[in-house]
């Protein structure tokens, strides 16, 4: 049980070496007494006139029974005894498998999943419509130079899913421990011991993309296989129980499917609607995506210092209540660039990613607000899916094809004018001056011009003609929920079939889904013996 030590503040051009000293001198503690110690947060508090920033540290002691008595009954401030959270070994059930358990789909749930299935030594088939790494990553390039897109194998579906075009944070609220088995995996396979402790720790597309190449050599080393450029086309399902599943490559006989299919999937919602799977409307996030000189932000948030000190490129959060209903930033990517998050030519969406250097010189951020089920023109579960589909029409026919953003300066949409001419962008496809407006509902772009006001006077400067707004951005989370057991994670009504991560419905970003999908492939095991 470790002793630990919060709140301790240091100047942004201070000593880190020093803050271990000043954890003991707070608690107390000499360094003869220590056994090791562990840092355990470190994030920026930025409320000040001059950020600072803010340590956690577990001090774990030689002889800690003693200590924790000599202790006792002390009041004193930010240093607590916690206690370690640590996974207890999964038991193994007893139910046969005829046939390996099958994960649907490489994002961080179906991953993870297929990770801890492999180190429990159920040998799972991983398949996944899009294409291998490399593969894919030079289809995308091809997508740039030719204007080809793969509607298979793009910047939203291949191996890594969505979040290996991201900004490649790793931000988790959750207390669940998995949380933090998932940020250690994370650590040992990208060599970065800042993702143990960072508040808001990153690792960009590029770092993202080796990890998952490293995990997927991990899963095939422990018997697991995986199938790419494999589209599963329907699910055979029998007295409420999985028999089978139909693929693009042919069937593949299985009573376990973890199905992750990420947030883009809509020809598999509808199949799963065909095959009798519940699904219901979900509420999700829409609106626009913001660019401005990184420089700008950096001044922001840093001040003075932001010249004075090699500081990493600052990020932003910001929110604003607009007559009851909440607009705010989403998925900030500084340093970053904005892409063409799409699989359709016919439907054009927005989204923005980095490379752990993060030196683009620009900073784009989403600016969101929620749309609900009751809102959605067309009822039943796909009603939220089809809205998309509507506005992400209207963006394809302004960008062309060459997949241009349309885009208009900010001044100018906050103003309700034209732009005649942009300024510079990151994007790589190139930005067109167009209308934006109607590419999101009316009362979404009504939000976000009120919005901006506010965001103006808690950044000075935000709204501005060297910034930019492009749109839409309307698949920051999946519009459908796909229906389950809450203690099981199971289909409801459906034995063996197990919907997980940010596709399903019951996460938000690359953490929060690896738990999803850890938690279901936990279920597997405490149920099953393993596959002979």
């Amino acid at each position: 049980m470790p002793l630990r030590v919060s709140q301790i503040r240091m100047p942004l051009d201070g000593d880190e070496s020093q803050v271990i000293h000043r954890a003991l001198r707070r608690a107390g503690i000499s360094a003869d007494e220590i056994e090791s110690v562990e840092l355990v947060r470190k994030s920026m508090d930025r409320r000040r006139r001059v950020p600072e920033f803010v340590y956690t540290v577990d001090i774990h002691l030689a002889e800690e029974p003693q200590a924790k008595e000599r202790r006792r009954g002390q009041d004193q401030k930010n240093v607590d005894w916690v206690e370690s959270t640590t996974l207890n070994p999964l038991t193994r059930g007893d139910e046969k498998l005829d046939h390996r358990p099958v994960v649907l789909g490489q994002g961080p749930a179906g991953l993870f999943a297929a990770l801890v299935l492999a180190r429990e030594g159920f040998r799972p088939l991983v398949v996944d419509r899009g294409s291998k790494m490399n593969r894919r990553v030079g289809q995308i390039e091809e997508f740039y130079r030719q204007g080809v897109l793969n509607p298979e194998s793009n910047y939203l579906f291949g191996e890594g899913g969505a979040g290996t075009f991201s900004d490649g944070k790793l931000t988790s609220r959750s207390k669940d421990p998995r949380a933090r088995a998932v940020l250690d995996v994370f650590r040992k396979n990208s060599g970065m011991d800042t993702v143990g402790y960072y508040y808001r720790p990153h690792l960009g597309s590029d770092r993202v993309r080796v990890v998952v190449a490293q995990l997927r050599r991990e899963i095939e080393s422990l018997g697991g296989a995986f199938r790419y450029d494999c589209q599963v086309t329907g699910l055979d399902i029998r007295n409420g129980k999985l028999r089978r599943i139909f693929t693009s490559a042919g069937e593949i006989p299985t009573s376990i499917l973890v199905c992750a299919p990420g947030h883009s999937a809509r020809d598999f919602y509808s199949g799963l609607l065909q095959d009798g799977v519940a699904l219901e409307p979900k509420a999700f996030q829409m609106g626009f995506r913001v660019e401005h000189p990184q420089d700008f932000v950096d001044a922001c948030i840093y001040g003075k210092m932001a010249q004075d000190l090699n500081l990493e490129p600052a990020d932003y959060r910001l929110s604003a209540q607009v007559k009851g209903e909440g607009v705010f930033s989403f998925c900030m990517c500084p340093g970053g660039e904005i892409i063409p998050a799409i699989h359709d030519p016919h439907h054009f969406n927005t989204n923005g990613m980095s490379s752990f250097t993060r030196a683009t010189g620009f900073a784009n951020s989403g600016l969101v607000t929620t749309i609900f089920p009751e809102q959605f023109e067309e009822k039943g579960p796909l009603g939220g899916l089809r809205l998309q589909e509507r506005f992400e029409k209207r963006a394809s026919e302004l960008a062309g094809d060459r997949y241009q953003l349309p885009a208009q300066r900010l001044d100018d949409f906050a103003a309700g004018r034209p732009s005649l001419e942009l300024p510079p962008t990151s994007c790589r496809s190139g930005a067109i001056p167009a209308n934006i407006e109607p590419l999101v509902p009316s009362f979404v772009g009504a939000r976000i011009r009120s919005a901006l006001q506010r965001f103006d006077r808690q950044m000075p400067g935000f709204i501005s003609a060297h910034a930019i707004l492009c749109g839409p951005e309307a698949r920051s989370s999946a519009p459908v929920r796909i229906l389950r057991e809450s203690d099981t994670l199971e289909a409801l009504g459906i034995t063996g079939l197990f919907p997980v991560g940010e596709g399903a419905g019951y996460a938000g970003g690359i953490i929060s889904a690896a738990v999803d999908g850890w938690r279901a492939a936990e279920t597997v095991v405490q149920r099953h013996a393993t596959p002979q």
